[in-house]
């Protein structure tokens, strides 16, 4: 008999976990980089790289501006927010083990709703990214979801869970947009955490593979001067980005931290422990 996708453990009590995985994602580190940051007088947060929301997650801030370029992640976020009970309970009509015909089947549906703000296409994004390949998101040159099966017995949040990632959504307004469109909203004493799609680490790896434009060496210099700006305007910046020469060059002003995680750098499944940094202004 055919059993109803198994739910994940419950959220730690040192702070909520992600309801998505994410290449790149922070869940690992987040010990380490809250150590590292002894910051006080902070009037607002935002997070305008989203993706996991890890930061976010552990974070007690009165106010945050969380945003992405990716309509389909802000979207799961909002709907999130406004209505966990009705996330859980699409998720729950999905039985194990999922098979291909029913993960592509419903990447087809995605794909056809591609950036639509609704509750039904939030659904699909947290299926699709529970039970795909290593919990990527790619897109295709015309900008659809093109990652293949992976995980036909994947663990959706509990409705505990969503509830308690739903109230910390409460303080926190959500949109869709690129980092640099914070500009206007962020004022001193602000505390902005950029964590861009990482350069390349080997010819096969994902990690920028985000967007329909992908983030190349050129993108990563307009985040260092964007970075930049807003610590001339007494702004708080914290960035996460791999341990390279070309991104130590870029912040040699900062504050560096090097610190380390287990990464997944090519299309096999083997974890490896790669350098990471957490650079910073203050």
């Amino acid at each position: 008999m055919e059993e109803q996708v198994r739910i994940a453990k419950k959220t730690s009590e040192q702070g909520l976990k992600p309801f998505i995985r994410w290449a790149g994602g922070k869940q690992n580190l987040i010990k380490e980089i809250y150590k590292n940051l002894n910051f006080t007088d902070v009037n607002r947060y935002f997070e305008p790289f989203l993706g996991g929301a890890s930061f976010f997650m552990n974070g007690n801030f009165q106010h945050s501006f969380l945003s992405d370029l990716n309509p389909n992640l802000t979207n799961c976020y909002q709907q999130i927010k406004d209505n966990p009970g009705a996330i859980f309970q699409g998720l729950s009509t999905f039985i194990t083990p999922v098979t291909q015909e029913t993960y592509y089947s419903i990447r087809n549906e995605f794909n056809l709703h591609n950036g639509q703000q609704t509750l039904e296409q939030a659904v699909r994004f947290i299926f699709l990214n529970r039970t795909s390949f290593n919990g990527i998101y790619r897109v295709n040159k015309s900008g659809l979801y093109n990652v293949p099966f992976g995980k036909p017995n994947p663990a959706f949040s509990t409705l505990e869970q969503l509830n308690n990632i739903s109230n910390k959504l409460k303080s926190a307004t959500i949109f869709n947009g690129y980092y640099d469109e914070i500009s206007n909203l962020v004022l001193a004493n602000d505390l902005i955490y950029l964590d861009p799609p990482y350069p390349k680490l080997s010819d096969t790896a994902y990690f920028n593979h985000y967007t329909l434009d992908k983030f190349d060496n050129n993108e990563q210099e307009k985040v260092a001067q964007f970075a930049n700006d807003m610590r001339e305007r007494g702004i708080k910046v914290v960035i996460s980005n791999a341990d390279l020469e070309q991104i130590r060059n870029l912040y040699t002003a900062w504050n560096i931290i090097e610190c380390s995680a287990y990464r997944y750098i090519s299309c096999k499944k083997e974890k490896i422990k790669v350098k990471e940094l957490i650079i910073k202004n203050f």
